[in-house]
């Protein structure tokens, strides 16, 4: 019996003495937190996967927005002179025409003049409308000697519309190339008078000029950018040749106004028949562009 318990005793003493060796074991006690570790960690390895599905998210985002139809509209007051020659009374010489825009002030009667802008991605749509009703004696030289008087009085109605592609498109530089045309409506009529007789004819021409043309946009810094514009066209299609410049300096008055300053030129050079107009605009030209 005291062998028995002895022997007893002996192993109790060894189970405690190995369970006390293994809670004091560096194994033991690197495992469990090396377990806690693990298992905190899991959680956030959900996150990690996060920015990048936020960053495709925003990148998305991005595209779309960019592919979303952005529309402005351009007022501008245009205060161009016209000179030239146009032939209205088919047995007469060309009157020549020398309106600064002191006298086209005078002799107006009523003008409109307006544009708008469509952009999807790149894809850009320019269009321009412009009426002007003209009527005056003065600027008007007559090169038949027969007469000493006359009186012009014309309704000019210009549709342009230029679809293109934005080229460039940084933010250094935006280049926009464009191909469309432009519809010009004509009705004008001429008076004459002289000490003998007097004659007067009237001409109503409507024609169509397929275009080619190019818009350039550069930053000049802070809110200031610049604007160039050019078209050519007519071929002999409808005028044997018409073609404009434009350029302005534009201020960016808040996220949806701009104004801007600057010159246009514009030539028409059309003869068709009886009828002959052969003029260009130019002045000065203040523009006020609003996002829709």
């Amino acid at each position: 019996m005291k062998h028995q318990y002895l022997a007893t005793l002996g192993i109790v003493s060894l189970t405690v003495a190995t369970a006390a060796q293994a809670a004091q074991s560096p194994d033991a006690s690197t495992r469990l937190p090396e377990a806690t570790a693990s298992a905190a960690a899991e959680p956030t390895a959900q996150p990690v996967a996060d920015p990048s599905q936020s960053t495709e998210v925003t990148s998305q985002t991005v595209s779309t927005s960019k592919k979303k139809w952005e529309f402005a509209t351009l007022g501008y007051a245009w205060f161009a002179g016209a000179h030239g020659q146009t032939d209205v009374i088919g047995p007469l010489d060309p009157v020549g025409l020398d309106l600064p825009f002191g006298k086209v002030l005078k002799g107006l009667k009523f003008v409109f003049m307006g544009a708008a802008e469509a952009r999807h991605d790149r894809f850009v749509i320019l269009g321009d409308l412009m009426f002007i009703h003209l009527g005056t004696s003065k600027g008007i030289d007559i090169r038949n000697q027969d007469f000493i008087d006359a009186h012009l009085s014309s309704k000019t109605t210009e549709v342009t519309l230029m679809p293109g592609y934005r080229l460039i498109d940084q933010p250094e530089a935006k280049l926009d190339l464009l191909a469309g045309g432009r519809v010009n409506f004509f009705n004008t009529s001429l008076e004459v008078s002289g000490p003998n007789r007097e004659l007067d004819g009237r001409v109503k021409q409507t024609w169509f000029d397929p275009l080619i043309g190019m818009r350039m946009i550069y930053p000049l810094g802070g809110k200031f950018s610049l604007s160039l514009y050019g078209d050519v066209g007519g071929f002999g299609i409808g005028s044997d040749l018409t073609w404009q410049a434009f350029g302005s300096v534009n201020y960016q008055i808040n996220h949806k106004m701009t104004v801007g300053a600057g010159w246009r030129h514009f030539k028409v050079n059309y003869d068709h028949g009886d009828f002959l107009y052969d003029v260009y605009q130019t002045g000065p030209i203040i523009t006020f562009r609003t996002v829709i």
